[in-house]
């Protein structure tokens, strides 16, 4: 098996640092690079291996292969002023180099993602695997307007949210400052594949466990198929690497956890960017509680305006006899506003002496992921003839931000 692993920040080095811990030799890891940071790994005096740090305890790891995909990149420098174009001449064949894909795991800024897939479109196929794991949501509709509009020449992709606490300290070097989880939902199969049979088939919905041969059944030699054994292979792969504590789970739980860590996001990091401060700073106040509140109650109408279209198409893609009605479930309790509310306090709680990812992307004069956060929302709402004042104001005020250097300070 190749598994890629394309954005090594903080993610991207933990994800490819524990799949290769984890695999047997004869499966590779590759972990692909702009072509500047790939000129840093070829400088590196200690060699290119990966480093997670935790509690002070440092673990190395060799055996990932580091190859460059020619992405062009423009960055701000460490600055509050102008930034410095810094670019890498785009080579298709640099990206010829790194052949077919059977699995693509994307830790990128969101807003990189479908320009990174519309690049690597050639290494990829049908039967590939591209697993999404960055921060916001609307990612995955883009990709499949601009890069795989056809349905039946669309790679498998799964989807993730993940609650590990992760930064870079240095190229390379992730520090692992606390342990949550990664959670997987498959995306449903243009082809009509039922990847979640055993589950939606269980008497006891209780006892309802997904199953890897429901994706293919690796006994069955001779009905293999090379699209549901990378799928099949790629879950397998994460689920097995203890350190990544990664889960597989039905498709429409991940989806409410990726909403609710969406309004968290939605809630915490354009206010800590705007006021460039840390996480624990921003429910100090009732004015920051007053903001707080009402995103999230903003994101609940705009969720239950959506929820019995969205369950229905889900039921209808895993039902396992269209014919017989079935119920829909109710509204999930971790979209209610009161328990996303809970879910703030508790992740700025957990993170009070941190900085968002925004914060630092508006201090070093980047684009933001605000589009994929509250520009999300704003477009739900727009949908449902709904207009979300919060989340309008603090998308304007950051697309004003990143505008407008920061004062220089004196």
């Amino acid at each position: 098996m190749r598994i890629h692993v394309v954005g090594i920040g903080a993610v991207g080095n933990f994800v490819a640092f524990h799949l290769r811990r984890s695999l047997a030799p004869r499966h590779s890891v590759f972990a692909l690079h702009r072509s500047e940071t790939f000129n840093l790994v070829k400088e590196r005096p200690d060699g290119a291996h990966l480093s997670v740090e935790r509690d002070g305890s440092v673990l190395q790891q060799d055996g990932v292969v580091h190859l460059p995909y020619g992405e062009p990149r423009t960055r701000s420098r460490k600055s509050d002023f102008a930034p410095a174009a810094l670019s890498a001449q785009d080579d298709p064949d640099v990206r010829g180099g790194i052949g077919p894909i059977d699995s693509l795991i994307v830790t990128t800024k969101a807003y990189a993602v479908p320009p990174l897939l519309f690049r690597l479109r050639q290494n990829l196929s049908r039967d590939s695997t591209i697993v999404l794991l960055h921060n916001g949501m609307g990612v995955y509709e883009k990709v499949i307007a601009d890069v795989f509009p056809e349905p039946h020449n669309r790679p498998n992709f799964v989807f993730c949210t993940n609650t590990h606490g992760l930064y870079s300290s240095a190229f390379l070097h992730t520090v692992h400052t606390g342990i949550g989880q990664i959670r997987l939902g498959i995306v449903p199969d243009p082809f009509g594949h039922k990847y979640e049979a055993s589950y939606h088939a269980a008497a006891d919905p209780l006892a309802a466990q997904l199953s890897l041969d429901d994706i293919v059944n690796k006994s069955d030699e001779t009905n293999i198929s090379p699209r549901y054994l990378n799928l099949r292979n790629t879950i397998a792969a994460l689920v097995n690497a203890p350190g990544l504590r990664a889960s597989w789970e039905p498709f429409h739980d991940v989806q409410i956890a990726m909403r609710s860590k969406l309004v968290v996001n939605a809630f915490v990091n354009p206010v800590t960017a705007l006021l460039q401060c840390k996480n624990g700073e921003v429910l100090k106040t009732k004015y920051g509680r007053n903001v707080a509140d009402r995103v999230c109650r903003e994101a609940e109408r705009i969720f239950r305006t959506h929820w019995d279209r969205e369950i229905k198409e889900q039921l209808q893609a895993y039902t396992q006899n269209p014919s017989v009605e079935t119920p829909p479930p109710p509204f999930p309790r971790a979209l209610e506003a009161p328990v996303m509310m809970k879910e703030i306090e508790r992740v700025v709680e957990q993170t009070k002496n941190n900085y968002s990812s925004m914060y630092m992307d508006v201090k070093l004069r980047r684009p933001t992921e605000i589009a994929f956060l509250n520009g999300y929302l704003v477009k739900m709402a727009d949908k449902a003839k709904f207009r979300p004042f919060m989340n309008v104001s603090l998308l304007y005020h950051i697309k004003m931000r990143e505008m407008i250097p920061l004062a220089a300070q004196p």
